[in-house]
């Protein structure tokens, strides 16, 4: 019998994980590469060129005030390096002109944009980078249309890309605020402002001065705000950092999971990891025998040795016990079924956690059905609402 319920906080292979789907799409084309670019991205953490194209860049556009026939549009980008591209899109309404450049400010511009036509209503224009750069531009349309189609700018797929109407238009939609709240939460989930050692007043202005880079413009704060990169405007180190975490992440996973290191080096002994983001991103590695020992051996393929740590009490259990037991939980017509809301397996306590809202009772029951020391961990937990 399958699990019916929901992992809550720390499920099979992939604890305390959000998913970043801009950036972690960066990670595996990086780790695509040969052991040497690897190597090269261990010794700084940003996504190097490699004649790869630069996955960082986010696009919004505004009515000009210089002309009644322009639209002004501007692409900010983070700090990977490599090759931009832009594809500018008004179909039905087309162009009536743009122009051949668009201006680069900051670090690491390498040069203006260069634009060239692909037809009556697109425009194709590419530049390269070597770090957070804004590009600014116009096309023009025809007289009195400006408001009357969308302008689609398309950098990456679908990540940092913009089809609406130019902001001062009737339907645009403006982009929405980061809540200072919701900053500093994300942040503390990330584990970004360790060094501020918990002093509330430093935290909330840090907040609020990124809060503020978003506003001006900062190309860096803009593109890691958008929800494809990391949902919060982010410092250029910060972007880097958790640009590396995912690096090291992905090729983690690709060599214990995919990679059959465990069948061929712990098949008996594994007993699962863990990701503490809050702790900046250090993943806890289990053995349940000769734990350190057989996680140094590990650290010498890894990216990143220094942030794997063994899993503080060495576990009893191994991965596959754990899942074999988490899977066939509540067993066939047990009484804990319509008690539990969520379960999950904890790698670090070694256990299968459980939510309910009846902890002292299903503690009980759990203990009458596996026993009294059996790997569970019974927590408080609400009713998951379906959306």
């Amino acid at each position: 019998m399958t699990n019916p319920f929901p992992l809550r906080s720390v499920g099979v292979n992939v604890a305390g994980r959000r998913t970043r789907f801009g950036v972690v799409l960066s990670a595996a084309v990086l780790l695509s590469c040969a052991t040497a670019a690897l190597t090269a991205v261990a010794a700084n953490p940003v996504a190097t060129d490699g004649g790869l194209r630069a996955r960082d860049c986010t696009t919004d556009a505004w009515l000009s005030r210089e002309s009644p026939t322009r639209v002004r549009y501007i692409v900010w980008c983070g700090v990977q390096s490599g090759r931009v591209t832009l594809r500018i899109n008004r179909r039905d309404a087309g162009l009536s002109g743009f122009s051949p450049t668009a201006r680069a400010t900051g670090p690491g511009a390498l040069g203006p944009m260069r634009c060239r036509p692909l037809g009556r209503d697109r425009v194709f224009c590419a530049a390269r980078k070597s770090g957070p750069v804004t590009y600014q531009g116009t096309v023009a349309v025809p007289t009195g249309t400006r408001c009357d189609a969308m302008l689609k700018l398309n950098v990456w797929r679908w990540t940092g890309d913009s089809v609406d109407f130019p902001n001062g238009c009737p339907k645009s939609y403006e982009p929405r605020e980061r809540k200072i709240g919701q900053i500093i939460g994300d942040r503390a989930f990330e584990g970004l402002d360790l060094d501020l050692a918990g002093d509330r007043g430093a935290i909330v202005h840090r907040a609020k001065s990124l809060l503020a880079a978003w506003r001006r413009g900062n190309p860096v704060a803009r593109w890691t705000s958008e929800e494809e990169a990391f949902g919060m405007p982010l410092r250029a180190s910060e972007q880097r950092e958790l640009e590396y975490r995912d690096v090291y992440t992905e090729h983690f996973q690709d060599l214990v999971e995919r990679g059959g290191w465990v069948e061929k080096n712990a098949p008996d002994t594994y007993a699962g990891y863990e990701i503490d983001w809050e702790a900046g991103g250090i993943i806890y590695v289990g053995f349940t025998e000769e734990p350190v020992e057989t996680l140094e051996r590990l650290k010498g393929r890894l990216i990143a040795p220094d942030r794997f740590h063994p899993i503080p009490v060495t576990p009893t259990y191994t991965e596959d016990q754990l899942e074999r037991i988490w899977t066939s939980f509540p067993r066939q017509n047990s009484r804990l079924w319509n008690l539990v809301n969520e379960t999950g397996i904890h790698y670090i306590a070694n256990k299968i956690e459980v939510g309910t809202e009846h902890v002292a009772r299903v503690r009980r029951l759990i203990a009458e059905e596996y026993g009294p020391d059996a790997p569970f961990e019974v927590v408080f937990a609400p009713p998951v609402e379906l959306l």
